[in-house]
């Protein structure tokens, strides 16, 4: 009995492996019954690939800076930042005692943290206060802020050697020009500006990354009573619906100088303020919508910005614009993007000083469009290049966009399987 169930076992094996055989060669029937098959995968270069591209300014938005950048690079670039005190405190508390108005004010400095790190420091560096505030509200405009610079506006300022730059820095303010707005009921807006024995830059924390500047001053001559501390905080523009640009406003950064060249038929990305690439895309629909995409990548020229060295490095993302197609302003698209956490494509560290072929790995987004594709209104079939983070870095990258010569532009290198249709079996 055994026997003869071992034969039918055998024989039912031998016909399975047979028919598997003969799907092989059978053609559309058979990827499903026998997996094992060699699929062809097609290989194919897409330039030029973009639709358009476009280069948009202004990135973040002022005061929403992570960290204020500090930078004087000789003739190239100058950036400063701007430290709003729209309310002091005007009075002090001895014990056992009542409020009194403060008459007297010493040892008064500005606390600022700094990302030594991740900066390009001289041997010395000086940083120097002004104040910047005008009865008229021009103090987020560039021209106006950075004509108060000025030697007879200054401060405060510190010269420290490199060797002795503490993370959190105590910069002396002048006693008598904080006096001087506690006795008017001014305010107080403070420009912060870097200098040394050579090129400098620096990144300055903010209140939106949590490490806000603090003033500090004593208000009485009784050295029992505590030193005063006062947070950053904007008191205008005026108005309930303002308070986001009002809170935006506590602390920001401007550019004082920024004499990078902008070459014709480039896309710039990153730099101060902080430029996006806008890209979109023209991919044949039988490749995204009708097959399966093994390898996507992006390939970008870059055009060598010839300002610093290449030791200086930045990072670029590309991120997906999110924008439906309702939303016309371009701009206004390059903000509604994909979150970092959320990126389907590889980051690009780059020099600025470098040149030469660059590639982004495009596989998920390409997989990701698909996706889009059943939605009602699916967003373009676009991604923003932005550097990482933005427009607190003095490095600006340049590379040659869809009106550059054929051999320039970027392109895009696609390995895909075409769809199989199945056949009877």
């Amino acid at each position: 009995m055994n026997r003869r169930l071992f034969a039918v076992v055998a024989v039912l094996l031998a016909a399975g492996v047979g028919a598997c055989a003969e799907s092989l060669d059978g053609g559309a029937g058979c990827p499903r019954l026998c997996p094992s098959q060699t699929l062809t995968v097609l290989d194919t270069v897409i330039n030029p690939v973009l639709q358009f591209d476009s280069t948009f300014s202004g990135f973040p938005v002022i005061g929403d800076e992570q960290e204020i950048l500090l930078a004087t690079r000789g003739d190239t670039l100058e950036t400063r930042g701007v430290i709003r005190f729209d309310t002091i405190q005007t009075s002090v508390t001895p014990a056992n005692d009542t409020a009194q108005n403060i008459t007297h004010v010493d040892s008064a400095f500005l606390t600022i943290v700094l990302d030594t790190a991740h900066a390009r420091i001289p041997n010395q560096i000086r940083f120097e206060l002004y104040d910047v505030d005008d009865s008229v509200e021009t103090d987020t405009l560039s021209p106006p802020v950075n004509a108060r610079f000025s030697p007879n506006r200054r401060i405060g300022g510190i010269t420290i050697a490199r060797a002795f730059l503490p993370e959190t820095l105590k910069v002396p303010v002048s006693d008598s020009a904080i006096l001087s707005k506690i006795t008017t009921r001014g305010r107080l807006r403070v420009g912060v500006r870097v200098d040394g024995s050579g090129p400098a830059w620096i990144r300055m924390g903010s209140t939106v990354g949590s490490a806000g500047a603090v003033l500090t001053y004593r208000g009485s001559l009784d050295s029992t009573v505590a030193p005063l501390t006062n947070s950053p905080l904007s008191n205008f523009p005026v108005g309930t619906l303002e308070e986001g640009v009002r809170q935006g406003l506590t602390n920001y950064s401007i550019v004082a100088k920024n004499a990078l060249p902008q070459f014709s038929n480039t896309m710039q990305v990153g730099g101060n303020p902080g430029r996006r690439a806008y890209l979109r895309f023209n991919i044949p629909s039988h490749i995204v919508d009708s097959s399966t995409i093994v390898r996507a990548t992006l390939v970008l020229t870059q055009r060598p910005i010839p300002y610093g060295d290449l030791r200086d490095t930045m990072t670029i993302q590309a991120q997906v614009v999110l924008a439906n197609p309702q939303v016309t302003d371009l701009r206004r698209a390059a903000d509604i993007i994909s979150s970092p956490g959320l990126d389907v494509s590889d980051s690009l560290l780059i020099s600025p000083r470098d040149s030469g072929q660059k590639t982004i790995n495009m596989f998920l987004l390409l997989r990701a469009w698909r996706t889009q594709d059943a939605l009602l209104y699916p967003p373009p079939r676009a991604v923003v290049l932005r550097a990482s983070p933005e427009n607190v870095l003095p490095f600006e990258a340049s590379f040659f966009n869809s009106t550059s010569p054929v051999g320039l532009r970027p392109m895009m290198k696609i390995s895909y399987v075409p769809t199989i249709t199945f056949g009877v079996p």
